[in-house]
């Protein structure tokens, strides 16, 4: 054995126990390799170095941590955009209509291109066309009626159906429409009911009542007017309707499914059932304003007013009665053997108050009434007729009694003298 051999043995053994050390104090001493097991200490607890090295394992690190956080942000924000987009909807009370595309001009035949749709706050009651993808096909060939801003809400009285001319032997006849009961409006090609609109009762006569003259689709309307070509026998029958109504027929719409037959009847019944209201009142007030009218003579007519005793009346005598007008007779007086009552005719009480009656007569008969009191000596007596009675049988037996009594009063005058 050398001296360097012998020098250098002793450091072999340090040599194994530094990397040994080295070893055991790198953060891989403290777990076992695979296949072995874990180090404990002398009451088979894990070592503290073991422990140590598992906490230092576990731990994240700084820079992983605020990745995460800034996913998780990103997460949420995605989140509550998708949440408002899916829930935005049910919250939008825009409503989508059709709207012009392009300023039309009016008389322009316009196309479906025209049209288009847009998303706005609109109050039901503001007429408009709702949007759909068939609503532009309809306005296909139409011709503008008016001028039509772009993006300005479109409605089908808007335009009209392209003029069409009369063909062959065919006649052009315009019937003029009142739109007053359809009152949510109607289009061209609308099934409607025409109307006549009827004639009120007044004075000069009962009128009409409206009545449904027929059911018809609106042909070339273009809001107040039909412009129809037809063959001269159809031509004659709506001239002579339009004359007879007075010019112009009413529409009244007819919703979808509804019998035309069914909705006529029921309305001409409603209408028919009105003017028999109508015609009654305006006769009952035409009666009331000739009672309260101030009566006057007509041409060549002379006013009189004749008093009239009602001493044979029960109770009281009204205006409009029927009566008897009497002769009062005379009692017999002296040598004046008197005469006895007698019915001179019957008489109808019109103007009469108070016990007098204003007459407006020609001539002949002012001159008979304004004399008579002078004549009779006094004034003339009236007699109500009961309804019912035959006058001349009254007349007759009333002028016997009257006579027979006369006829008492003279023998007795006469004995008496």
């Amino acid at each position: 054995m050398t001296d360097a051999d012998i020098n250098s043995e002793p450091d072999a053994p340090r040599r194994g126990r530094s990397r040994r050390r080295r070893k055991a104090d790198s953060p891989e001493a403290g777990s076992p390799e695979p296949g072995r097991p874990a180090e404990l200490d002398g009451e088979g607890a894990p070592s503290p170095r073991a422990a140590r090295a598992r906490r230092t394992r576990r731990q994240m690190p700084e820079s992983t941590k605020r990745i995460l956080l800034i996913v998780a942000g990103v997460f949420v924000l995605v989140a509550s955009v998708m949440g408002f987009y899916l829930t935005s909807d049910a919250f939008d009370e825009r409503t989508p209509v059709l709207v012009a595309a392009r300023d039309i001009a009016d008389g322009e035949t316009v196309s479906a291109a025209d049209f288009t749709s847009a998303l706005v706050l609109l109050d039901p009651a503001i007429p408009h066309e709702p949007w759909t993808a068939t609503a532009p096909l309809f306005y296909e060939g139409m011709v503008a009626v008016q001028p039509i801003a772009a993006g300005s809400l479109v409605r089908f009285d808007m335009v009209r159906e392209a003029e069409s001319g009369a063909e062959g032997s065919e006649l052009e006849v315009i019937v003029p429409l009142d739109l007053t009961l359809a009152t949510q409006g109607v289009f061209d090609g609308d099934e409607v009911l025409l109307v006549d609109p009827g004639q009120p009762p007044g004075e000069d006569g009962e009128g009409r009542p409206r009545q449904v003259v027929r059911a018809f689709r609106l042909t070339n309307f273009d809001g107040s007017r039909m412009r129809l070509f037809l063959p001269p026998e159809q031509w004659a029958e709506w001239d002579a309707r339009l004359e007879e109504v007075g010019g112009s027929l009413m529409v009244m719409p007819l919703g979808d499914g509804d019998d035309a037959e069914e909705v006529a009847r029921a309305w001409d019944a409603l209408w028919r059932a009105q003017w028999a209201e109508d015609v009654e009142a305006v006769a009952l007030a035409v009666a009331e304003a000739a009672a309260e009218a101030e009566p006057v003579a007509g041409p060549g007519e002379l006013e009189v007013i004749v008093s009239f005793d009602t001493s044979l009346v029960p109770t009281s005598v009204d205006e409009g009665a029927l009566v008897l007008l009497v002769d009062p007779g005379a009692e017999p007086l002296g040598n004046d053997p008197g005469r006895p009552r007698e019915v001179l005719g019957s008489l109808v009480l019109e103007n009469f108050a108070d016990g007098q009656m204003r007459m407006f007569l020609p001539p002949e008969e002012w001159q008979y009434w304004r004399s008579l009191p002078t004549e009779l000596g006094a004034e003339p007596m009236v007699l109500p007729v009961p309804p019912g009675s035959d006058i001349d049988d009254m007349s007759a037996r009333l002028n016997a009694q009257w006579h027979e009594a006369w006829q008492r009063s003279v023998r007795e005058s006469g004995s008496g003298s």
